[in-house]
Parts: C-alpha cells; structure tokens; sequence
C-alpha cells in the first residue's frame, strides 16, 4: 500500500516518472520476447525466422458528445493493442511474402489481449501467443513457394516475386509530456454548444463530439530497431441533420483537427460556428438542385482543394504509391496484368505546372501546425526529409514500403503514407482574376453558368456549389453536388491557380493499404480553376411520414 500510495503521488503529479517506468516494463518485455524467439523459435521440418518485428500502442483518450444540450456520453480510457506482430521465414530476397497473395501471416485464431497496466509478463504472454501463431503460418507458406518456385523450373531472378529490403536498423525514445485538461470542462463546453441546436426547427438529429488521444508508439525488431515515439491528436465534430415538411433530409457539418486539445478553436469562435451552421441549415432548405448533370469548368477553393487531390493521388485507382502486386503464374506464362504506377515513372500524368513533394518530418506551414507528420514510418525505415514525386507533371517516384516487387523500388520509409505533401502549381492568380477566367470559359463553351466548390465535402462526399452566371457574374447557391470522377485526369487541363496556399489536415483511410485511418496534410493553393469537370446531383433521401405526436422541443 505504501508503494501503491507513492505511484500514485507521482501519476497524480503529472510527472514523467510514471513514462519512464512504462518504458521500462514495455520496451523490456518487447525486447526480451523478441530475442527469445528469435533464439529459440523452431517448428519440426521447417525453416526458423529470419525478422521478427514487435509494434504496441499505448494510449489515453477523451471522448464527450452531446445532442441537443444533453451529454449522451463521456469516458476516459486506457488502451494497449498490438500494431505489429510480423514474422518472416526465408531471407531478404526469396520468403513466405514473396509469391503469396496473403502478404502478411497475421493472427487468425490464438491472441491474447495487451494488459493495460504495467505486467512484463501479461506483456511477453501477448506477444507469445501471436507470435507462435504467426510463425506456424509464415513457417508453412514459405515451403509451399519453395515448391511453387521450383515447379516453375525457372531460377528465382525470372520469376515475378516480391523480396524484404534490409534497412537500417534505428533508436528513437522520446517521452510524451502529458496534457493537461478537465474532462468536467469539456463536458460542460460540448454540453453548451449542442444546447444551441434546440433552437433549430424540425431537426432530426445531432451531435458534438470531441476526442483527445495521446500515447506512445513502440517498434522493435530483430534488425535492431528500438522505437517510442510520443503521438497526440484531437478531433471536434459538429454535426445537424434535418427534414423539412416536404420529408426531406438537410445534413450540415464542420470538423476541426488539431494535434492537441488546446489547439482547437475557442469556444467563442465554435459558438461563432454553430450559430453560422444553423443560419446555413435554414438557407439549404430553400436553395434548388441541380437539374441534371454538369461537365465544364469548375473552380475549387479551400478545403475542397486538398480532398480533391487527396481523392485522386491517395485513395484513387492511379496514385503515387508503389504496388505490391506480382505478375501470376498461368500455365507456364505469367500473366503481366497489373495496376502498377512503375511504367508511369518517367512520363507525364498531370499537368506540366504542377509539383507534388511529400516532406513527411514538415512540421508547420504558415501558422498551422501539420499533423500528419512522422519521424519513421511502420515498418521502421526513417523517410527522407524531402521526396520529389511528380515535378513539372511527370511522375518522378512512388511511396514505398519494404516490400519491393522490382529492381527499381527502394524502401523509402512511406508505408504509412505521405505524411506532408506539398502540391504547387506555377500559375499564380487572384481571387478575381480565377473568378473571371471561369466566366469565360463557361461562356467560351456556350454554358450559361460555372460552378464553384467552396465547402469542405461531408464523409458522403457531397457539397453545395455556387452557380456563376455567365451573363452578370452572379451568384446562386446550388444544392449538393459532387465530382464524378477522380484520378489524375481530371487535374490535366488548368485554367488557373491561386497565388496564396494554405495548409490542411485531413485524416484518411489509405484503400489498398489498408482500413488504417492516418492523418494527411496537403499544402495546396487556396484554389484551382479546372478547364472540365464532371458534376453531378444527389438526391437527397426524403421520408414523408404522418406525425401522430409532435416533439418535446415544440
């Protein structure tokens, strides 16, 4: 009890005594389990690791949300999980990945949950047990490519595979400075500001929500890396759904991203907010639709800048990152059918005036602090300060894991994506002069308007744009719209481009790397004038349903 009454003394103090003892018991465990196994890891006629990677997760986290001025929930949390539990069998060149489509033998069956509190051996059991259940898996894959590899008669340098690139090995331990803050606080700030929503009619649903987590990520492996790298992040999400009398459904929302809590906007700027999201509420139910699809110019501003992008080169079926694929053995042929960007390197694929960088250690632009950026990526390969990817629209490089699948790839310390990229565009406009070059190209291509994308899209990926009239330059809001089509097409023909940037923080879910939600910041011009486009409506979903009560709100 006494030392029990001292730990706390210190945890309660804030200090980073009870860090440097959570290094001590989880980086030790991590680290001791790792060169156990890879002494003594051995199954019966099978061939022992030769990498072995460890990656943990420990976090703290906020979340409080409300509706219409009521808290609906609020909790703090502890959370340990496994990132990584990755075994190889085989070498660098030739392994269990290598012909595979199941890249990574992960757990299937036996896991045994992180203790959240400081156990070494609750530590050294998790990893035993996912461990033992990887190898058996990697162990078997591999015999079945060596015999694949042999069947096809053909020497391993002739044959499409996928090899582990050796890197490295590095030491990174740098220790979180807790954040301090009052969960009382932010339940009565999110309280307030849900509270402002009772005054908005026939509302449907609603939300405030904030989340705080903060911790330390570990890496080790059998190469010699030590990782623990501090990460923070907060998110505050507003949210308004509403049906007008006609039963249809109006949705307005704003989501700020910030590194830490005290980053995010006061409350009198998100009072400011919600009072400007109800005011747009009441607007959206009397603006048209759009009567039928749309193909023409079409100028970008803000927000929207960075998620079109983001759309085309991260989450699109072309894209800057490096494929893993492997050309398939089909009778005696391999069938060389693939997605990847390799042939692209070297040519044009975008407009010749823009430059994309990724600077993934970038850590501020203009004031604003970038959240996606990172020291090392996942897999333990420290990313260069600077990488060209496309200069003057020709593609330069590509995002690389460690898994390479021709002589031409390097590990490039991307697998966790981009972090920072920095997009630039040689023409430099003013807000004016972008205005009028759109009139006249809608004009010039017999339209009697342009349209103008100045919201942030909803995670339905619609906004409402404003419609120019190409006879006086007016203004009319149309509503819910959404481009078409992504790639790197639709960013071949530029009409124009702002002489200001901006910085934004986006967080995303990278498709064929994974479900894994990272941060992204793209620095961007504050607009773009694309020559065409296509634009089409959403209908919003309408459910006209008789009343037999009316709301408490009423």
């Amino acid at each position: 009890m006494i030392r029990l009454k001292i730990l706390l003394l210190f945890v309660g103090a804030g200090s980073s005594f009870a860090y440097s003892q959570t290094e001590d018991v989880i980086l030790k465990a991590m680290q001791d389990e790792l060169d156990r196994n890879q002494k003594e890891l051995t199954l019966k006629n099978m061939e022992r690791p030769f990498f072995i990677m460890y990656g943990l997760a420990d976090s703290k986290s906020l979340q409080v949300s409300a509706s219409m001025g009521a808290l609906t929930s609020s909790s703090e949390d502890r959370d340990r999980i496994k990132t990584t539990t990755r075994v190889m069998v085989g070498d660098y060149e030739f392994n269990d990945e290598s012909l595979d489509d199941n890249q990574n033998s992960g757990n299937s069956s036996i896991n045994i949950d992180l203790p959240v509190d400081d156990d070494y051996w609750g530590i050294r059991r998790s990893f035993w047990a996912s461990t033992d259940n990887v190898y058996r898996n990697a162990a078997r894959i591999f015999e079945k490519n060596k015999k694949t590899l042999k069947e096809t008669g053909k020497p391993l340098s002739e044959v499409p595979h996928r090899r582990f690139a050796k890197v490295p090995p590095a030491r990174i331990i740098q220790n979180l400075i807790p954040a301090t803050y009052s969960r009382t606080e932010w339940e009565q700030r999110i309280r307030k500001l849900s509270g402002v929503l009772t005054s908005v009619p026939n509302i449907n649903n609603s939300f405030v929500f904030v989340n705080y987590t903060e911790g330390h990520q570990y890496l080790v492996n059998t190469e010699g890396l030590v990782t623990k790298i501090p990460f923070s992040n907060a998110s505050l999400a507003i949210a308004v759904q509403v049906k007008n009398q006609d039963g249809k459904f109006f949705v307005e929302q704003k989501v700020y991203q910030t590194k830490t809590l005290d980053q995010l906007p006061t409350e009198t700027q998100l009072m400011a907010d919600m009072e400007q999201i109800i005011r747009q509420l009441e607007t959206s139910q009397k603006i048209k639709e759009l009567e039928e699809e749309y193909n023409g110019p079409v100028l970008l501003e803000g927000k929207t800048v960075a998620e079109a992008f983001s759309n085309s080169i991260l989450r699109g079926r072309e894209g800057i990152f490096a494929n893993d694929n492997i050309a398939k053995l089909k009778g005696f042929q391999f069938d060389e059918e693939s997605l990847s960007a390799e042939g692209k390197i070297g040519k044009n694929v975008i407009n010749p005036q823009i430059t994309i960088k990724a600077k993934p250690k970038l850590t501020h632009f203009q004031g604003v602090e970038l959240t996606g950026n990172y020291q090392i990526d996942d897999e333990g390969v420290i990313p260069p300060d600077e990488l060209t990817i496309i200069e003057n629209g020709i593609l330069k490089s590509l995002l690389n894991n460690r898994t390479l699948t021709s002589p031409t790839q390097t590990a490039n310390g991307f697998s966790d994506g981009p972090g920072v990229l920095e997009i630039t565009i040689a023409q430099k406009d003013t807000d004016k002069s972008l205005k009028d070059k759109l009139i006249q190209q809608a004009k010039k291509e017999g339209l009697s308007f342009g349209l103008i994308f100045r919201e942030s899209a909803s995670r339905m990926g619609f906004v409402t744009a404003i419609k120019v009239y190409v006879e006086d330059g007016r203004e009319e809001p149309v509503r819910y719209v959404s481009l078409r089509e992504y790639g790197f097409k639709m960013w071949k023909r530029i009409l124009g481009a702002s002489e200001k940037y901006t910085a934004h923080n986006l967080d995303e879910l990278l498709g064929d790397r994974g479900s894994r939600q990272v941060s992204i910041s793209m620095i961007v011009p504050q607009a773009i004038l694309l020559e065409e486009a296509e634009v089409q409506p959403f209908r919003t979903p309408s459910l006209k349903e008789e009343e037999y009560i009316s709301r408490p709100l009423k």
